[in-house]
């Protein structure tokens, strides 16, 4: 089978099914159905709508809120969250620089007291998006090395880093007392995930980063992921992350094996047949071949 360079370069940029990739920029801004705020435990929950799940903790003595999505998305979650509450957000984190996560930081300014995010996180958002004229930023203000901790209320919040993955700058933000924990894009919870070189991400250092995760917390910490194949899946228990792992290891053998058995990136990339990969799924279609493109490049480097 003979494949075109034009065929093959076409997912260097991708605009497809509301995934954007191109060159060092990379986020998910399809639309889903909004669902409101989706409770998942007591004072604890999460809102669906387009781009990176935000996760939010509304008591009376806190609030607490993770990631920001994209200004129109956020906006319609302020207004939900002001029917819960009328306090002001105390906390508010980014768990890594992608636009779909940090594009709404813009509008949620104006409504938190303090925006906390990994020390990569803000440096790379800076190079990716912060030269683009047409698109306004908004970075932490503060930020953090290896953790960062702070209790509030009735909560204690930490924000851990635990090494490149996704990209080099993802954070994980644990309530301790609740044990939930939002992981951001350290998982694509059944479905195949971006790895951003440009961007610090490693799928070597990416299982690593999930093993350390893994070992840190507990059988019954409840996460929030930053996407799912579907939105039931932005949730789960440490046994997707344990998933997440296993997934990017298959890939990686994968590819190993095609590349001791000869084969160019084209007939790896256009593979489908992966081993240990039952259950996953491209939620939008090229994700699989650009993971396998993205894991290719990184082992042939070495």
């Amino acid at each position: 089978m003979k494949f075109t360079r034009k065929e093959f370069l076409k997912t260097g940029a991708l605009i497809a099914g509301g995934v954007l990739i191109q060159g060092n920029k990379f986020f998910y801004s399809e639309p889903q159905k909004t669902l409101g705020l989706i409770t998942i435990r007591d004072n604890f929950g999460i809102y669906i709508e387009r781009g990176g799940t935000i996760g939010w903790y509304a008591a009376k003595d806190a609030v607490v809120v993770i990631d920001s999505q994209f200004p129109e998305t956020v906006n319609k979650f302020i207004t939900e969250l002001q029917k819960k509450t009328t306090r002001k957000i105390d906390l508010f984190f980014n768990t890594h620089h992608h636009a779909d996560h940090t594009g709404g930081n813009v509008y949620i300014k104006d409504f938190a007291k303090k925006m906390i995010a990994h020390e990569n996180c803000v440096a790379l958002q800076k190079k990716s998006y912060g030269n683009n004229p047409g698109t306004q930023q908004v970075y932490a203000d503060t930020t953090f090395a290896d953790e960062w901790k702070q209790k509030i209320g009735k909560e204690t919040v930490v924000a851990k880093y635990f090494g490149p993955a996704h990209t080099g700058g993802d954070a994980v933000i644990h309530f301790e007392k609740a044990n939930i924990a939002h992981a951001g894009d350290l998982v694509f919870n059944k479905t195949y995930p971006y790895i951003d070189a440009n961007g610090g991400g490693s799928v070597a250092s990416w299982i690593e980063t999930l093993e350390k995760v893994i070992k840190y917390y507990s059988k019954d910490t409840l996460f929030i992921f930053g996407h799912g194949a579907t939105s039931d899946l932005v949730t789960g228990s440490l046994g997707d992350v344990v998933a997440m792992k296993n997934l990017l290891s298959a890939l990686v053998d994968f590819v190993s094996k095609g590349i001791k058995d000869g084969k160019n990136k084209i007939e790896i990339s256009l593979s489908t047949d992966i081993p240990g990969t039952d259950g996953w799924k491209e939620r939008v279609a090229g994700m699989l071949r650009i993971a396998l493109e993205k894991v290719y490049d990184e082992l042939i480097k070495k």
